[in-house]
């Protein structure tokens, strides 16, 4: 299926690895893929940029440790590291981060076209369920999925 995927859909997915390094988490999830995705110029037009989204994901993070009790300034949820390549690890992916890739390659096909860009992994993250952190973080910055997926949708076609 990789063999399939363009240089910049390939850039999305070690961009999504850098990403989840630099946060120090210990899998690659779906929300790694949006930052992945939004690091590119693609998905420019919604207005949030890379920043806003990870400022959202740690948002979501603290929201979480603050609900079993953590006090999340006492950790530092805020990334305190950029990602770089230099502190890269070998990070498994989350079974719902497999899930979302394997989407990719059904996007692609649903619209007949022999490659896997970044559209059709942005395509993929708008599939998800509500109670994903992909998801959230989306509707977090007022981004529906759905209305992203026409969009999406909509501007593939006046480009073919």
């Amino acid at each position: 299926m990789f063999e399939r995927f363009t240089k910049e859909a390939r850039q999305v997915v070690t961009r999504a690895v850098e990403e989840a390094g630099g946060r120090s988490d210990s899998r690659i999830g779906n929300e790694h893929l949006l930052l992945g995705v939004f690091a590119d110029d693609v998905l420019s037009h919604l207005g949030p940029g890379l920043a806003d989204l990870r400022r959202e994901l740690d948002r979501l993070d603290a929201e979480a440790l603050d609900a079993v009790g953590i006090d999340p300034g006492l950790i530092g949820v805020e990334t305190p590291n950029p990602p770089t390549r230099e502190r890269q690890r070998h990070l498994p992916f989350t079974g719902a981060a497999k899930d979302t890739l394997r989407q990719t390659l059904r996007e692609a096909i649903a619209l007949d076209h022999r490659h896997i860009g970044i559209e059709h992994i942005a395509l993929a993250l708008t599939t998800l369920p509500a109670s994903d952190r992909a998801t959230k973080v989306l509707r977090g910055l007022e981004i529906e999925p759905a209305a992203l997926r026409q969009s999406l949708l909509e501007a593939m076609r006046r480009a073919s």
